[in-house]
């Protein structure tokens, strides 16, 4: 099992929080993935004119959205239990309606909770590789909740959101979470 030390993104930053965050957000079906298609379509309508530039960007951003669409399907809808890599214990339940709670330490455990999550600043292989944050605003810059999360291969990992990466990642384990 290998652990993922400190990673950032900056070149998918702005993909996330400018086109692919709306989709993302929505229930985790065929709703968030067919928001990803009007990028696809406009980036062939600039191909077809010659706008070569656009259609790169445009490209660049759908496969962004795509690689956020997936990983917020693999968290959906599970609950992570362990302890992050500064040995504080975590308990994070993500619904796929949006719902979240979190738990972390104790005495005193701190608990939050809210009724929206995104994906953000997402590094993604594959769909079992991937390193990204998770919190209640889609733009890191506006404060609120915010925790990392990786997985390498069927081991996930929790950890401190850190600017545009994660730090402090501990393994955790997946259950489903009993979501109402």
């Amino acid at each position: 099992m290998r652990l993922f030390s400190v990673v950032a993104c900056p070149v998918l930053t702005l993909g996330l929080v400018a086109v692919a965050a709306p989709g993302v957000q929505a229930d985790a079906s065929t709703t968030a993935t067919a928001s990803c298609q009007p990028l696809l379509k406009k980036a062939k309508k600039a191909a077809r004119k010659g706008q070569k530039a656009k259609a790169k960007r445009l490209r660049s951003q759908h496969r962004t959205c795509k690689a956020a669409i997936a990983v917020r399907t693999q968290l959906a809808g599970y609950t992570f239990t362990g302890t992050r890599g500064d040995g504080q214990p975590v308990t994070i339940t993500l619904c796929s309606n949006g719902a979240w709670e979190s738990r972390t330490g104790s005495r005193p455990v701190g608990i939050s909770s809210g009724t929206n999550w995104f994906v953000r600043n997402t590094t993604f292989t594959n769909a079992t590789t991937w390193v990204t944050q998770v919190g209640e605003n889609q733009d890191r810059r506006k404060g609120g909740w915010g925790v990392g999360f990786a997985r390498d291969g069927d081991s996930f990992q929790v950890g401190i959101a850190y600017f545009d990466g994660v730090t402090d990642l501990g393994g955790v384990t997946r259950s489903p979470a009993a979501c109402g």
